[in-house]
């Protein structure tokens, strides 16, 4: 036999033997296997950068703002409320990841809110006949005037602006705005039941 490499013994033309290349393709195939049995599994990296109690906080979480959102439509609708989105929106408003930032969204939210009725109202009675666009450039000045001096009274900005934009042709600005405090209202009742039960609930031990 000839030694791979040598020239062939039939003739003086003949060329080489080839000589076969190293299978890297299954090197690296058994190399990547390695590698990924030390690689960490998702339950593993969950397991050290999540504890379970924060998993539990974030589950609860997400349960609780769709169920806040869904509940308070619900009951808007069923009572009749003229916009039941406001209920929606101010459930969503309140609710936060812990108790007691609830608590003050909650209380911030009512204030403001009270703020921006009377605003509106202010507004509605003292510039009557004035137009929507020059009652409403004054309502906001006033409003973010408030706003300047307290941050948690932004929201009165943008509620005496739904006031006075959800008056009905002839309507009175009175009713628009008791409507709209019972829509708030009632969003911010369900926001933080729920939040309050499933705290209960879900962290006894904590409490």
């Amino acid at each position: 036999m000839l030694p791979l490499g040598s020239p062939c013994a039939s003739g003086p033309g003949a060329g080489l033997i080839p000589i076969s290349p190293p299978r890297r393709s299954f090197r690296i195939a058994q190399s990547e296997a390695a590698s990924m049995k030390n690689m960490p599994t998702l339950r593993s990296w969950v397991t050290a950068h999540v504890s379970r109690v924060e998993a539990i906080r974030s589950i609860a979480f997400v349960a609780r703002c769709t169920g806040a959102a869904v509940l308070s439509l619900v009951i808007a609708n069923r009572i009749g409320l003229d916009h039941p989105v406001w209920a929606s929106v101010s459930a969503l408003v309140v609710s936060q990841d812990k108790l007691g930032d609830t608590h003050r969204s909650l209380t911030w939210r009512v204030v403001g809110t009270l703020v921006g009725l009377a605003v509106a109202l202010l507004v509605a009675f003292t510039m009557r006949g004035a137009g929507q666009v020059m009652m409403l450039a004054m309502a906001v000045g006033i409003t973010a005037s408030i706003a300047r001096l307290r941050t948690e009274l932004r929201v009165s900005m943008w509620t005496s602006v739904i006031v006075l934009l959800t008056v009905p042709p002839g309507g009175s600005p009175l009713i628009s705005a008791l409507a709209r405090a019972e829509e708030v209202l009632l969003g911010v009742a369900v926001g933080a039941v729920l939040h309050w039960t499933s705290e209960r609930i879900l962290f006894r031990r904590e409490a």
